[in-house]
């Protein structure tokens, strides 16, 4: 019970940056939290805004911020609608999230859960509030219960 209290006081003083113990509580998190990078994105040759490079990270993208990985994310979404006419929680998660590294059916679910949708909802990604709460709902699934729909609507308002 004390480690829990304790785990729980120290993700709290790392969360949005306390000044306290960040640095070192923060090397302790999730790769996705230590990146920036909500979302898990792979590493690429794409040139985002707020993009750390050298990446931290052999295999996934590191941001400056949190909200430019939110970013990313939104702007790879909104690609998947316009250019390869994916248009529900389904079809989206099952290319992020592909089921031979993932339990793409869970994520899924989960997801349309947070949103209160069925998987099978055509969804309108131009609507960044609604945006927002999707590439949201995916972060949790990514990396926890550790940045808020306001974190995942300032990087939306970036794109």
């Amino acid at each position: 019970m004390a480690r829990w209290l304790l785990l729980i006081l120290l993700m709290a003083l790392a969360y949005k940056g306390a000044d306290t113990g960040v640095k070192l509580v923060k090397s302790q998190l999730n790769r996705g939290i230590r990146n920036n990078n909500p979302l898990n994105i792979r590493i690429s040759n794409s040139a985002w805004t707020g993009k750390v490079t050298p990446s931290q990270d052999k295999a996934f993208e590191t941001f400056s911020d949190s909200k430019y990985g939110f970013r990313a994310a939104a702007k790879l979404i909104r690609n998947y609608q316009s250019l390869y006419g994916l248009n529900t929680i389904d079809e989206i998660i099952a290319r992020w999230a592909p089921s031979h590294e993932n339990d793409t059916r869970n994520y899924s679910q989960f997801v349309a859960g947070q949103l209160n949708l069925s998987p099978s909802t055509a969804l309108n990604l131009s609507d960044s509030n609604l945006l927002a709460r999707l590439v949201h709902a995916m972060s949790i699934m990514e990396v926890g219960r550790y940045y808020s729909l306001s974190d995942a609507q300032q990087g939306v308002a970036l794109v």
